[in-house]
């Protein structure tokens, strides 16, 4: 099996491909995209070219090219994106799984393999002050305590693509679409709704709030690279949300093989590697690949037993509308 295994990714990476293959382009907001993508191209030969999209509206673009996309792949923290474009018909289904990736991670493809998961975080976790005046919520209930009341602010989901785990993780309890009490309940206590992860950490940082919910990724870079005050909490239940490469539905075979390489390489221990490296905003992840340990400070994830993200809504789309329309309101 190993030999096979090895011939394999020898034909995925080997050079006579990469003279036969265009170039790729790949959408993506993920910090560590490009770290990836320049990995890749200096084993493969195959050059990638990385396009930043605005913080939503990525599906939407998408299917403005249709049959002609633009693009051969698109990488993302969260499921919405992936559930919209399979949604829309717009994904390549039953994508090649990639060798070594561990059964959590493998338990994420969906059924129809229109995605990839690439890392894992958890979706939703409490970024604070060491030196709050109130001790850590061990559980999501936990922010409706006096004490914390009016504290807490997260990012909207319908401006910030990457904030469907924060809506998922106060959902958790109850599910969708019982949690809804929770959530209305939570607002009603004062919650701050910013338009993007990055507003929520400068609101906690400035002291507008004293809880930030956002992404464990974010969460731990932060507390451990740029703001030693803070400390990265993770109140139950923990819910599980993966990074995802898609690929078109329209393109070239040729254009498919070196996509696939691509994925390939990203779960592969070379590419999971670069993404740790590139030490950022989205790299403190578990890796996907089982023999690549994730980085020091990290949880042992087994032990938060993570819910996955399905179990909490199957479909993220109609949570998302909701709040839009309930706890954000038209024109806000």
């Amino acid at each position: 099996m190993r030999g096979l295994a090895s011939l394999v990714l020898a034909c995925l990476f080997g050079m006579p491909f990469a003279a036969h293959a265009a170039s790729l382009t790949l959408y993506s907001r993920l910090d560590y995209a490009p770290a990836v993508a320049r990995a890749f191209t200096a084993k493969t030969g195959i050059a990638v070219r990385v396009r930043r999209p605005p913080p939503t509206g990525l599906a939407d673009r998408i299917e403005r090219e249709g049959a002609h996309p633009r693009w051969a792949l698109a990488w993302f923290a969260g499921t919405p994106n992936a559930v919209a474009l399979d949604a829309r018909g717009l994904l390549a289904r039953h994508l090649p799984v990639p060798a070594g990736l561990s059964p959590r991670a493998a338990a994420l493809i969906p059924a129809d393999g229109s995605a990839i998961p690439t890392g894992l975080e958890l979706g939703g976790v409490v970024l604070m002050s060491k030196s709050a005046p109130f001790t850590p919520p061990l559980h999501w209930h936990g922010l409706l305590a006096p004490a914390r009341r009016g504290l807490t602010g997260m990012a909207d989901p319908t401006t910030d693509d990457a904030a469907w785990g924060g809506l998922a993780s106060l959902l958790a309890t109850e599910g969708w679409p019982d949690g809804r009490r929770f959530v209305t309940a939570l607002g009603g206590a004062g919650l701050h709704i910013y338009a993007t992860t990055a507003d929520t950490v400068a609101a906690l940082r400035s002291g507008a709030i004293q809880l930030a919910l956002v992404r464990s990724a974010v969460a731990f870079h932060v507390a451990s690279r740029i703001d030693p005050s803070l400390e990265a909490v993770v109140p139950a239940p923990a819910v599980l949300m993966p990074s995802l490469i898609v690929m078109p539905r329209h393109m070239t075979p040729a254009l498919r093989r070196a996509a696939s390489a691509f994925i390939a390489f990203a779960c592969s221990p070379a590419g999971q590697r670069a993404a740790l490296a590139s030490d950022d905003m989205d790299s403190a992840f578990w890796p996907v690949n089982a023999t690549v340990p994730p980085p020091p400070g990290l949880p042992d994830l087994a032990a938060l037993a993570p819910r996955d993200p399905g179990a909490v809504a199957a479909n993220p789309l109609p949570a998302i509308a909701w709040f839009a329309r309930e706890m954000v309101g038209p024109g806000l």
